[in-house]
């Protein structure tokens, strides 16, 4: 069998039917879809099961809740086939992308990476959609992947786990799986697989759509440790980097600019009074290490944006990126 499609779902009924219909349609079947419930409170397990009884290549598992990461791995002790590939269940597929990649995959290519999607959404219905697309494309042996690693990883292509498929005896060779984590789980796992990958495939086609915006998902609500998360990550980066002998000095600064402006971002769409939204990004920005970046290391910021927070002008930063919201969406 040549994939093994492995999705966690949890309570996303409006969505799950659509994530289905997307691999089921795909113009190829020698692949397994494995579906694992993961303690659903609501339809999401009996609409999962209704497609497994009609499809015979969809396997669902009912487990209990214990994150993403355990879910996957649970996933990647049933699958069979020689490729793996993560979907998540409020997403789904475009194009036909296990046909175009499937002679591609040969024996010896550790990884894939291509391009994808964001869609904007509201009640399923698509506001807007944009293609974020990999600057680089073709095979890549070890030493190539690290001289374009830095301009990958900036093209934010390197984080997610749904716009690549891994080689299962890669996974299992390197003894590599998830870790437990309230968030980042999928950039930590992406870490460990490029500091083993040694051959590696990037295509800039796009077959993935990502979805912004949905109520409940773990990416639209605030949570006070991402802040914390993000910059462990950077901090992972980083050890990479060095261990590669490369220089990180602008390339740190630049992903902590990165991060500290997605955690104002975030704050601001939240559905909280200004007071509490200005308490939030005040907090973000005295946090020690990003008060000494806003200070000494920031030009990687824009000169308006470090302006308004050495200043500590946060009512008028916090209008600003709504302003900028709004006009994302006209």
């Amino acid at each position: 069998m040549k994939y093994s499609v492995i999705i966690p779902v949890y309570n996303v009924e409006k969505y799950i039917d659509r994530c289905l219909k997307s691999i089921i349609s795909q113009y190829y079947d020698d692949l397994e879809i494995i579906v694992i419930d993961n303690g659903s409170t609501d339809s999401s397990g009996s609409i999962c099961d209704t497609y497994a009884s009609e499809y015979s290549n969809i396997s669902v598992y009912h487990i209990e809740n214990h994150g993403v990461g355990a879910a996957r791995n649970f996933g990647l002790s049933k699958a069979r086939g020689e490729f793996i590939y993560f979907v998540d269940s409020d997403d789904y597929l475009v194009g036909n992308l296990f046909a175009d990649f499937a002679d591609k995959l040969v024996s010896d290519l550790d990884l894939v990476v291509f391009s994808y999607y964001n869609s904007f959404e509201e009640d399923l219905t698509e506001k807007s959609r944009t293609e974020k697309s990999l600057p680089f494309k073709g095979s890549y042996d070890k030493d190539g992947f690290i001289k374009i690693f830095i301009d990958l990883f900036l093209s934010d292509m390197l984080y997610t786990i749904w716009n690549k498929i891994y080689r299962r005896e890669f996974l299992l060779e390197n003894n590599l799986s998830f870790e437990q984590y309230e968030l980042g789980e999928d950039v930590r796992f992406n870490l460990d697989v490029y500091r083993k990958v040694n051959k590696i495939y990037l295509s800039q086609d796009s077959y993935y759509v990502y979805v912004i915006g949905r109520k409940g998902s773990a990416m639209s609500g605030y949570n006070p440790k991402r802040l914390q998360y993000q910059l462990q990550e950077l901090k992972m980066v980083d050890n990479l980097l060095s261990d590669w002998n490369l220089d990180s000095s602008n390339f740190v600064n630049t992903v902590k600019s990165r991060i500290l402006m997605s955690n104002i971002y975030n704050i601001t769409k939240q559905n909280l009074s200004v007071n509490r939204k200005v308490k939030l990004v005040k907090d973000t920005c005295e946090r020690q290490e990003i008060e000494d970046f806003i200070k000494n290391d920031s030009s990687a910021l824009n000169p308006l944006i470090k302006l308004l927070l050495k200043c500590r002008m946060y009512v008028v930063l916090i209008y600003l990126k709504k302003i900028q919201m709004v006009l994302q969406h006209l």
